[in-house]
């Protein structure tokens, strides 16, 4: 396939919190994403994740995400940003700046503990344009509990999970626990409703607590949703054992595939998240798994799912 014509919707990254807290631009800077290391992409969206230290407790997570939201937005303004990336919350949204020759930027929150047991913060999140939610991050939380605990979703977080529903806010099971994400599943299962798991890799290939069970990236699958690859070093493979490289986001993409994945796996980076494979320093270097890909015998049209077919077809099927 010719990489130079690669398209890329990414699921996951924490730019958005790098930037806004060191004050530098979407423009250029010194992270993985800006918009000079997307040149390589023909079309490029980004889910832009609003995340807080939890050295901060709720309220002030809540207070972050409106400042985050706020940055992004003001970015966004800023002429020579404006002419190369706009903010979208749709699937019309989206296929206008990528005709108009334009990247597109969608809001996310990662860790909704920051409603801080305030169901119509929701509302609000909404109105800034926030279409995935993260449910935890770590800890037990009013939410529930995360990938280091065995709790599962509390009263509250399961209300979040339903008005997220209602609201069109897809709820991101990356960082739960496998009983708060069946919980999950349940609710969505009932609703019949679409779950993410933007940057979540295969239990079974590497047993890390931050890892996707087999029977939830099925369900995911039968619900219509995504799980996007994470590039998270210590998430793909122990890295005191062996170099971690891109074999090994493919021994995970592998494993998903085997479970009748060929629609359902996109790409959720992490990036500016998260210590990268051997090779990997912007975004880039995505397209060396692109690369790898073909090498390897893989065909254009399942790459091209991959990289943005599948999360495209999910936006147009869910964001509108």
């Amino acid at each position: 396939m010719k990489l130079s014509k690669l398209s890329l919707i990414d699921l996951h990254c924490d730019t958005l919190c790098e930037i806004e807290r060191n004050k530098t631009s979407l423009l250029q800077n010194d992270l993985t994403i800006s918009l000079q290391t997307v040149e390589p992409y023909q079309h490029y969206a980004q889910f832009f994740a609003s995340w807080c230290s939890h050295r901060l407790d709720d309220e002030q997570g809540y207070s972050t995400f409106l400042r985050m939201s706020d940055y992004l937005d003001a970015q966004l303004a800023i002429p020579e940003v404006a002419a190369r990336m706009v903010k979208v919350t749709n699937a019309q949204q989206l296929t206008d700046a990528w005709a108009q020759g334009k990247h597109a930027a969608i809001l996310a929150i990662e860790d909704a503990r920051i409603l801080a047991g305030d169901l119509s913060r929701l509302d609000v999140l909404a109105a800034h344009g926030v279409r995935y939610a993260t449910l935890q991050w770590s800890g037990e939380t009013c939410i529930g509990g995360a990938h280091d605990t065995e709790t599962g979703l509390t009263d509250f977080g399961k209300q979040v999970v339903c008005r997220c529903f209602e609201l069109g806010i897809v709820p991101d099971l990356s960082h739960t626990n496998a009983r708060s994400a069946q919980d999950a599943i349940d609710l969505a299962m009932a609703a019949g409703q679409p779950l993410l798991a933007t940057h979540s890799n295969a239990y079974s290939i590497y047993p890390h607590s931050r890892n996707l069970r087999d029977e939830h990236f099925i369900a995911l699958r039968e619900l219509g949703g995504l799980v996007g690859l994470n590039f998270c070093r210590p998430h793909l493979w122990d890295p005191q054992k062996e170099t971690v490289t891109v074999s090994h986001i493919i021994r995970h993409l592998e494993h998903f595939l085997s479970l009748g994945g060929e629609d359902t796996v996109a790409i959720g980076a992490d990036w500016d998240g998260a210590p990268l494979p051997e090779g990997f320093s912007t975004i880039a270097d995505a397209q060396k798994l692109a690369n790898e890909l073909c090498r390897l015998g893989y065909t254009d049209s399942l790459i091209e799912k991959l990289f943005f077919g599948n999360a495209l077809a999910f936006i147009q099927r869910n964001f509108r």
